[in-house]
C-alpha cells in the first residue's frame, strides 16, 4: 500500500505534529500503522476488554459511550473522519482495560497502531517515541481536565436539586 495517504493523514493527527515537518520520522511512523476496515454497528472498542491498539479514524463516524450503572449505553460524543480524531492513545500506554466503547456508524476505516510496535519504534528512536510520548500526556491531562470541571459542574448541579428539594441540612442544624 502506498504510504503517502497514511504520512499525510499522520500529519494532520495532533500526537504527532511535533513530527509533522519530519518526513523521516513520519515514514518510520506509517511503517507501523495498519489499515483496518469495519462495518456500521462493529464495536470498535469495548469498555472493559483488554486493548493494546490505538485507532485514528481515516474514513467514517463513530460514537464513543460509556455503560451507566443501569448498563444503559450513554453517548459521550460522535467522532468524524472531517475532525482528525483518534481514540485508544492508553492502550499505548499501559496494559489497562478499555474505559469507554466505540462503535462504528458507517462503515469505516482506521489506522491502526499497536502498543508493541509503538515500543520498538520508541526503543529504536528515542526521540520520536518521547515526543509523541509526551503528546499523548498532553492529550490525557486535558481530558483529565475537562473531567473534572464536568465533575464540579455535576456536584454543584446536584447539590441544588438537593437544596431545591428541602432534603439538604446545613450543618449545625438537628
Amino acid at each position: 500500500m502506498d504510504e503517502r495517504p497514511i504520512v499525510e493523514k499522520l500529519r494532520k493527527i495532533v500526537l504527532f505534529q511535533a513530527i509533522k515537518d519530519d518526513d523521516k520520522r513520519l515514514a518510520k511512523l506509517s511503517g507501523i500503522v495498519s489499515v483496518r476496515h469495519c462495518k456500521a454497528g462493529h464495536n470498535v472498542i469495548t469498555e472493559g476488554d483488554a486493548g493494546s491498539e490505538f485507532f485514528i479514524l481515516n474514513k467514517g463516524t463513530v460514537d464513543v459511550f460509556k455503560r451507566t450503572l443501569d448498563n444503559d449505553a450513554f453517548t459521550i460524543v460522535t467522532l468524524t473522519d472531517e475532525e482528525d480524531v483518534f481514540f485508544g492513545e492508553l492502550a499505548l500506554m499501559d496494559e489497562e482495560l478499555r474505559s469507554a466503547s466505540v462503535t462504528a456508524n458507517m462503515d469505516c476505516e482506521f489506522l491502526v497502531i499497536n502498543r508493541d510496535d509503538f515500543n520498538r519504534l520508541g526503543d529504536e528512536d528515542p526521540w520520536l517515541g518521547l515526543l509523541v510520548t509526551r503528546a499523548i500526556g498532553r492529550a490525557v491531562s486535558r481530558r483529565l481536565r475537562k473531567t473534572n470541571e464536568d465533575l464540579i459542574i455535576l456536584f454543584e448541579a446536584l447539590v441544588g436539586e438537593v437544596d431545591e428539594s428541602g432534603n439538604l441540612e446545613e450543618p449545625g442544624k438537628d
